[in-house]
């Protein structure tokens, strides 16, 4: 082989050499760089499976969550005396640890009626509507129920996210350097402070109506009931009777009403019938 052919081998083989080279190289860029896109991708796919599915974004759901329940009652009674039984309904009220929290008394003619809002433990509603009830009469009982878990959970989440954002923007006003972010900060740091103020007096006023169950009572006097007389003719007898007696009643309701009028005229009358029967007689007599 001349010189000339050998360099070119030479030259041919140094060719496929680089170029093998220069491939691995670029493989090996592209396959720290996919693995590199493959790791920040996984976290970005994996997050929504990792994500927990609460409403609080605390890991509670509703379904965990104790039950809070609002329970309303309202009772209507009638009772032989209004003010004793009205009395009574307070007592029994504070004594399952509740309050009276509205009472009013009327009066029409000499009956009493009465009505009365009681804030009661919720769990002894139903013994308290009991001992109620033993008061009277019961026309009429009506309990109510109103599930507020959702409500609740909801408000609590409000809470925490602002309480936390709140926690944020001192932590930012701590760090702040210029005027302006002083006062960006606390502006938006005043606004969101009246939110949770508010967020948290609808909390207390919820768990106030869940832990409190109310009772409109009202009480009305209970009246006689007419005694039924059998049809026959001792009803008819006992009609007639009653009828005459009233006729007779009223007869001598009349003439006592026409008495004074009658003494009256008997005043005028007297003297103008003796003067008209003198005059008549002296013109009867002879001439």
């Amino acid at each position: 082989m001349s010189l000339t052919d050998r360099r070119t081998t030479v030259l041919r083989r140094g060719a496929i050499i680089a170029a093998c080279a220069l491939a691995l190289v670029l493989a090996g860029c592209g396959g720290s760089g996919s693995s590199s896109d493959s790791a920040q991708m996984a976290p970005d796919m994996a997050a929504p499976e990792a994500a927990p599915e609460s409403v609080t974004g605390s890991g509670t759901t509703v379904d965990e969550t104790p039950r809070e329940v609002i329970r309303n009652a309202d009772i209507s009674l009638r009772v032989n005396d209004v003010r004793a039984a009205v009395e009574q309904a307070g007592t029994i009220a504070e004594a399952a640890g509740g309050r009276v929290a509205g009472e009013s008394l009327s009066a029409q003619g000499e009956s009493y009626y009465g009505n009365l809002t009681l804030r009661v433990p919720a769990d002894s509603l139903d013994a308290v509507l009991s001992e109620l009830g033993a008061l009277g009469d019961v026309q009429s009982v009506n309990v109510t129920a109103e599930d507020v878990t959702a409500q609740a959970v909801d408000l609590d989440a409000r809470i925490a996210a602002l309480e936390t954002s709140i926690a944020r923007l001192q932590q930012l006003l701590s760090q702040a350097t210029t005027t302006k972010d002083i006062i960006d900060i606390e502006s938006e740091l005043t606004a969101r402070q009246a939110e949770l103020d508010s967020l948290n007096a609808q909390r207390a006023a919820l768990s106030d109506a869940v832990a409190l169950s109310t009772v409109y009572v009202s009480v009305t006097p209970l009246t006689s009931e007419p005694e039924w007389t059998p049809p026959g003719f001792l009803a008819g007898l006992q009609t007639g009777w009653s009828a005459m007696l009233n006729f007779v009643a009223g007869l001598i309701t009349v003439a006592g009403f026409a008495l004074p009028f009658l003494l009256l005229l008997a005043v005028f009358a007297v003297p103008i019938v003796v003067i008209v029967l003198v005059i008549a007689r002296r013109r009867r007599r002879p001439r």
